[in-house]
């Protein structure tokens, strides 16, 4: 097995470089510039390709080069930068999917997985939203507004329309409200729950005007690494489609009480409300995973206390190696 990973240098994208590299892969990590930030403990133990997913030659060359078997498709046009490009924002994130789908044809790639977002259901209402909570199954509808959500719908819906037509293996991961390291950075300040562990980390206060009574399914990014693992490795992925989550609802005030056994002193207050995010529609739910737990084994390893403790000792082996 030859895994090659698009935007392996990611938040996402790094842990799932680390979690092949954990499992005795040395994984192909495919992306426009090197950056150690997220991946200096394994630079050694990964092969890092310079290359852009809409340069088609780049990627085939990649591709053949390393005599890839599967690939992780991680990378993307994210944060307010691509809702302030649309134009752009749909080059890169549909038009590269559509890339790294023909290449996977070419090659007969063995599974292509593709990495999607919560926010392709769009609006959580009704009971999937407060105060119900009622788990949000992968059947339901999507109604995506922002930009980069509708996107990683039409993303999906290529991704499945090669499947069906061209008979390549691929499977679809929608993952439920990330963090971990390097969000705060790269997601602005839609990275609020990365915000509330980093900010007490370096000192800060972290002072959130609204959202304290808002719950959602929070899943650390080695969660997701893990759910990206499985899929790329089970022998079927029958359903295609999966929610990857914890699939429990938790507030910013339970994450902070985790922040606060970490580092006692951590500033952290957070104002009433149902919307931390402050998004014109309630984004806010929960997730049934069960298809995945079923279909993928997939079972979270990180409840949100261990979760919190990793994060600050990444965030200490960060800062220790000057990154």
């Amino acid at each position: 097995m030859k895994v090659l990973i698009t935007g392996g240098m990611g938040v996402i994208g790094a842990e799932t470089s680390r979690k092949f590299v954990r499992e005795g892969q040395r994984p192909v990590v495919y992306a426009r510039h090197y950056d150690g930030r997220l991946v200096g403990d394994i630079a050694d133990k990964i092969d890092f390709e310079s290359g852009d997913i809409l340069d088609m030659p780049r990627l085939l060359d990649t591709i053949k080069r390393h005599k890839v078997t599967h690939i992780v498709h991680a990378a993307a046009f994210v944060g307010a930068v691509s809702t302030a490009n649309p134009a752009q924002s749909i080059q890169v994130n549909v038009m590269g999917t559509v890339n790294v789908l023909e290449a996977a044809r070419v090659f007969d790639i063995k599974r292509v997985v593709y990495t999607s977002a919560k926010g392709i259901y769009g609006p959580v209402l009704g009971d999937y939203g407060p105060p119900h909570y009622k788990p949000m199954p992968e059947d339901m509808p999507k109604n995506p507004q922002r930009i980069y959500d509708s996107a990683k719908l039409m993303s999906e819906r290529t991704v499945l329309y090669y499947a069906n037509n061209f008979g390549l293996d691929t499977a679809i991961l929608r993952f439920a409200t990330t963090y971990g390291p390097g969000k705060t950075a790269r997601h602005g300040k839609m990275g609020v729950t990365s915000q509330i562990v980093e900010a007490p980390f370096n000192g800060e206060p972290f002072h959130h005007p609204y959202g304290a009574e808002a719950k959602d399914d929070f899943i650390y990014n080695k969660d997701s690494a893990l759910g990206i693992y499985l899929a790329t490795t089970a022998d079927r992925v029958p359903s295609r489609v999966y929610n990857i989550g914890s699939g429990e609802g938790l507030t910013l005030n339970d994450i902070a009480a985790a922040v606060r056994k970490q580092i006692p002193k951590a500033d952290i207050k957070i104002g009433p409300g149902d919307n931390f995010l402050g998004m014109p529609y309630p984004p806010h739910g929960v997730y049934d995973v069960s298809r995945a737990r079923k279909e993928l084994g997939f079972k979270p390893e990180y409840d949100v206390d261990k979760a919190i403790a990793d994060y600050v000792a990444s965030l200490e082996r960060m800062r220790a190696q000057n990154y």
